[in-house]
């Protein structure tokens, strides 16, 4: 019995980590390709950013540094010897300031993850609050207007948000700060700019899926039963509605790995996206593809996670395993 149960669950974990591990595969190769089929010598046009007209042109100098940088040998051969230096956590050396890429990364990093979580827990809360306060609301003009808030946050672009943030909170009320990296306080704004759209993309999930579960018999014998609406809320309806949530999880940190690019820029944070300005503006493809990477790492695993913490709390799923452990036993 028991090694059918594990090999139950191998079968269902497994999967998901081929998955990750093929969708980090495939955003290095596309970037590679992309990256490569730019027209020039890298490493030649990082230096001429760098240095100007004082940039060598000695061919010996030239294949020195990209030796230094992993750039010689074939287009194969660097793809080939990238890709396998990923599995030590080696991504390179930036041309531009010949640090670490995975150290440069690993100090910008926390800073763009702060914003993030920050959002992505601040629209969660956001996206409940609105969704129980929708489902309550009485009469039901009440309840229209209320499920039309939340979509402003998409309809908002990020940057005029952030600007009208600042202008109010940091330049009028002076409570948070307008810009840099440090405290909590300079995450707040930035987080809020994040969380709008965040928020309101939760919201329009999780509500369909509450006023679904609001429909449902358990819900009318629960009212039956004399229960309190609080109750019958808390109990049964968001229960039922919270899994279709969890499935947007992975999609929303897509999106916070990009709009964070945004923020950083507005309140001029640093970040892995200030990191990557700098590198795009400095013709530095170790750190562009090291960011890359990253963030592509980041959004696998944690996409990755989410099926199986979805996978664990489904009822669904569970029975599933079950009936498969129960054929294999008998």
């Amino acid at each position: 019995m028991k090694e059918s149960s594990t090999a139950a669950i191998a079968r269902f974990i497994l999967p998901k980590i081929v998955q990750c591990i093929f969708v980090v595969w495939a955003t290095y190769t596309v970037a590679f390709l992309l990256i490569h089929a730019l027209p020039g010598d890298p490493v030649l046009a990082a230096l001429s950013v760098k240095g100007g007209d004082a940039t060598t042109t000695d061919p010996e100098q030239l294949a020195q540094l990209r030796a230094q940088y992993g750039l010689d040998g074939t287009v194969w051969q660097q793809y080939v010897a990238n890709f396998l230096a990923l599995f030590r956590g080696d991504l390179g050396v930036s041309i531009s300031t010949g640090q670490s890429v995975g150290e440069m990364i690993v100090r910008a990093f926390p800073h763009t993850a702060a914003v993030a979580v920050f959002a992505l827990l601040l629209g969660f809360v956001g996206a409940l609050v609105f969704t129980v306060w929708a489902y309550l609301a009485r009469p039901a003009w009440v309840r229209n207007i209320v499920t039309q808030i939340p979509p402003l946050g998409i309809a908002l672009p990020a940057f005029l948000t952030g600007v009208a943030l600042i202008s109010v909170f940091s330049f009028g009320f002076h409570w948070f700060p307008a810009s840099g990296t440090g405290s909590f306080a300079s995450v707040v704004l930035p987080g809020i700019t994040l969380a709008l759209p965040t928020g309101a993309v939760f919201f329009q999930v999780f509500s369909a899926a509450v006023f679904d579960a609001g429909a449902s018999p358990f819900v009318f014998t629960a009212n039956a039963k004399g229960l309190s609406q609080f109750a019958v809320v808390a109990r049964h309806v968001l229960r039922n509605a919270m899994l279709p949530s969890i499935t947007i999880i992975g999609l929303q940190i897509g999106y916070l790995a990009g709009g964070t690019a945004v923020v950083e820029t507005v309140f001029s944070r640093d970040g892995i996206w200030r990191v990557t300005v700098d590198a795009v503006e400095a013709r530095d493809i170790n750190v562009l593809m090291g960011v890359v990477i990253v963030v592509a790492v980041v959004y696998a695993v944690t996409t990755m996670i989410v099926e199986i913490l979805y996978g664990v709390i489904d009822p669904r799923t569970r029975t599933r395993l079950s009936r498969r452990r129960k054929a294999v036993f008998a």
